[in-house]
């Protein structure tokens, strides 16, 4: 789940980086190993995952070089963070991990020049090294850090837990969802073919909308927008609205449908929703958001073609630049809707 922030910050030293980490990721790791890439002694992206099983950590390790390859990546920080061992600090925990994460990633020219210990990544928490006994410290406040404010400046938020970033998507109430799949069977079946420009302007002013909105969606409306979005040229078109100040809008909306839709045609707003999330350097979310259209729909195509990516390491800045590709799509079909509608009225 690679993870970054838009704009480098400047840390004073090993605890402060190390106190980054939740900032970085969107919430606060457990039992979870995570990478920090570094290029140009800039962390250029975070990585997280789940600790193995003993017998799985070569395995863990060679899935770790493809994507950190990928990234061109030569230099990482490791840190391992879970609850103290009984054999500390003589060892600590994870080490042979470490050792198969040194031994795999140097044999393809990445080599890790630190790896660190940590039982969380609260205040005054102890981290120790892995690769010199004399190198220790505690946590700073991460709260009380530059990232952590870089981080408030662009409106992300650190969760306590990966659980409590997932709630965030947590579904609306089954009934909700069956009246809603009800009325968009109706719907689906009861109207002509609908019109690809303008379904996306309904869309469009749905995010223009989102500001000043009181209360939740009414079911007629998100009916009404996951029927849009199951048309993939505005699905697609959609896309193109991350490259515009509206973005954010947007990707509340996305977040509101992912949670709101009935099953399959959740998917798609929760597609543009891990798009959007992780253009923005978000990988938190964006997993969270693809884990919710793969249970709408197993097999969705455009949600393993984003998995594919964040998996890969795509980098978040071709992301960006995929979304203003989408923009002459966009745009020709917002023109199309405008012109059917000026023969219509003169007719």
């Amino acid at each position: 789940m690679p993870t970054t922030l838009p704009k480098p910050i400047r840390v004073r030293g090993a605890g402060d980086l190390y106190a980054a980490i939740p900032h970085l990721m969107g919430f606060h790791p457990a039992d979870s190993l995570v990478v920090l890439v570094l290029k140009d002694n800039v962390i250029s992206m975070t990585m997280r995952v789940d600790l193995p099983r003993a017998r799985h950590r070569g395995m863990l390790a060679a899935q770790l070089e493809a994507p950190l390859l990928e990234h061109e990546a030569t230099e990482v920080i490791v840190a391992v963070v879970c609850p103290p061992s009984e054999h500390m600090p003589e060892q600590l925990p994870h080490e042979p991990l470490v050792a198969a994460l040194r031994n795999k990633l140097g044999g393809a020219g990445i080599e890790v020049i630190e790896a660190v210990w940590l039982p969380s990544c609260q205040k005054d928490a102890p981290w120790l090294c892995y690769l010199d006994i004399d190198c220790y410290g505690t946590l700073p406040d991460p709260q009380a850090s530059a990232v952590a404010a870089a981080s408030a400046h662009e409106g992300q938020v650190t969760f306590d837990s990966r659980a409590a970033m997932a709630a965030i998507a947590a579904l609306d109430p089954p009934e909700a969802l069956e009246r809603r799949s009800a009325l968009l069977d109706e719907l689906m079946t009861s109207s002509s073919e609908p019109d690809p420009g303008l379904e996306l302007h309904r869309v469009r002013d749905a995010i223009d909308a989102v500001a000043d909105r009181k209360g939740p969606l009414p079911d007629a409306e998100i009916v009404a927008l996951a029927r849009a979005l199951a048309m993939p040229e505005v699905r697609d078109a959609s896309m193109a609205f991350a490259a515009q100040a509206r973005s954010r809008l947007a990707e509340r909306l996305w977040l509101e449908l992912t949670r709101s839709c009935p099953a399959p045609e959740r998917a798609e707003p929760a597609c543009l929703l891990a798009f959007y999330a992780y253009q923005r350097g978000d990988g938190g979310i964006a997993s969270i958001a693809l884990d919710a259209a793969e249970d709408a729909c197993p097999g969705h195509v455009l949600t393993k073609l984003l998995r594919s990516a964040v998996s890969a390491a795509f980098p978040p800045a071709e992301m960006r630049a995929l979304s203003k590709e989408y923009a002459d799509n966009a745009r020709r079909l917002l023109r199309s809707c405008v012109q059917s509608s000026s023969g219509r009225s003169q007719s």
